[in-house]
């Protein structure tokens, strides 16, 4: 093989590995994107503007104005519905979870036909394009990691792994839809969009490691335990989410004086409104240890303090003005990203762009 040939190699695996890294990049920005899409959705309450899944009212796009729809329309979809969550409560009498199953086959709300609302149709509808450009994208990235399966078989193993969490993550928004923002299944909905932008994070650093860090083992396992315990925060926000929903449907978001009812949130509430502060100390004492020798390190865990205060003058406004669309749809825009930032970090190994901070030694 002559120069020419060496050096048109050398382009050619240079593209292909920008290319792998871009669309890896894309796959997890378009799967971020959802998590903004989805606090839209449930901010303006359109989670169930489309009554069917992935069809909306039966169409490929939502019509706008029932004038265009069946006048029985609301029966068709309604008897839809119930056949979908039938098979569900099967599915979830099949894995032991019989009170599940009784509380959705009893919930009468799941039994009301839903009226067509141009806006809340139109608002899921562009959700779930956005979901197919998702899955496109993270389709075309798995695909470029199997051909690197022979060189790297766990960038393939682990972009397979988001792939297949990103497709049963479409599935339970099928069961989300139907189940009216079934209590439990919506965290678990949050979660897995999580891990699948976690697996994808991690076949591009199998692939090219992203070298931010020192190896200094103490200083990693912190950063282990602060994705946990951003990850558990988040899990009590989707949770205080969820006792939202219950207290709109009761009644009860509200005191007579028409304040926000705290009371009746429960203490997982609570416990989500402080638990930031522990966080915020961890991440200052990380700040201020010796062994931490770099500075994108430092500003990373800076970073992770800005944003909890941040999350936590969010909720403040939430409680104070009754849910705001605005600072709700921050709130889990900030939410979303705080674990993907952190673990980022986890993942992170020694490299060249590491930035020493000799002050450290």
């Amino acid at each position: 093989m002559d120069g020419a040939d060496l050096a048109l190699s050398a382009l050619k695996r240079i593209f292909n590995e920008k290319f792998f890294r871009r669309t890896g990049i894309a796959a997890c920005s378009s799967v971020f994107l959802l998590f903004v899409l989805g606090g839209l959705v449930r901010v303006t309450g359109s989670g169930m503007g489309c009554p069917d899944w992935p069809k909306c009212f039966g169409l490929l796009a939502p019509p706008t104005c029932s004038c265009e729809l069946p006048a029985n329309y609301q029966q068709i979809f309604l008897k839809q519905r119930v056949a979908k969550l039938n098979r569900f409560a099967n599915t979830l009498e099949a894995l032991g979870m019989s009170d599940k199953a009784r509380v959705l086959r009893n919930d009468k709300k799941l039994l009301e036909p839903e009226e067509f609302n141009a806006f809340k149709a139109w608002t899921e509808y562009i959700n779930r394009l956005f979901g197919v450009l998702a899955g496109l994208f993270s389709l075309a990235f798995t695909l470029l990691a199997f051909r690197r399966i022979k060189e790297k078989p766990g960038v393939a193993l682990f972009a397979a792994l988001g792939f297949v969490m990103l497709l049963f993550n479409a599935w339970l928004g099928s069961i989300v839809v139907a189940t009216n923002l079934l209590p439990g299944i919506v965290t678990i909905h949050f979660l897995f969009s999580f891990l699948c932008i976690f697996f994808f994070l991690t076949a591009l650093n199998r692939n090219s490691p992203f070298g931010l860090l020192n190896d200094d083992v103490k200083i990693r396992g912190h950063w282990m335990v602060l994705c946990l315990m951003v990850l558990f925060e988040v899990i009590l926000g989707t949770l205080a989410r969820e006792q939202v929903e219950v207290l709109k449907a009761g009644g009860g978001l509200t005191t007579k004086m028409g304040d926000f009812n705290v009371e009746g949130m429960g203490f997982m509430f609570v416990l989500h409104r402080y638990f930031p502060l522990i966080l915020i100390v961890y991440a200052l004492r990380l700040v201020r240890r010796k062994n931490v020798r770099y500075a994108f390190q430092n500003i990373g865990l800076i970073l992770i303090v800005v944003l909890s205060v941040m999350q936590m003058l969010l909720g403040a406004a939430n409680i104070f003005w009754v849910l705001p669309g605005v600072t709700q749809v921050l709130h889990i825009v900030l939410g979303a990203f705080l674990p993907i930032w952190v673990f980022y970090f986890v993942l992170a190994k020694p490299g060249e762009h590491s930035v020493v901070n000799t002050t450290a030694h």
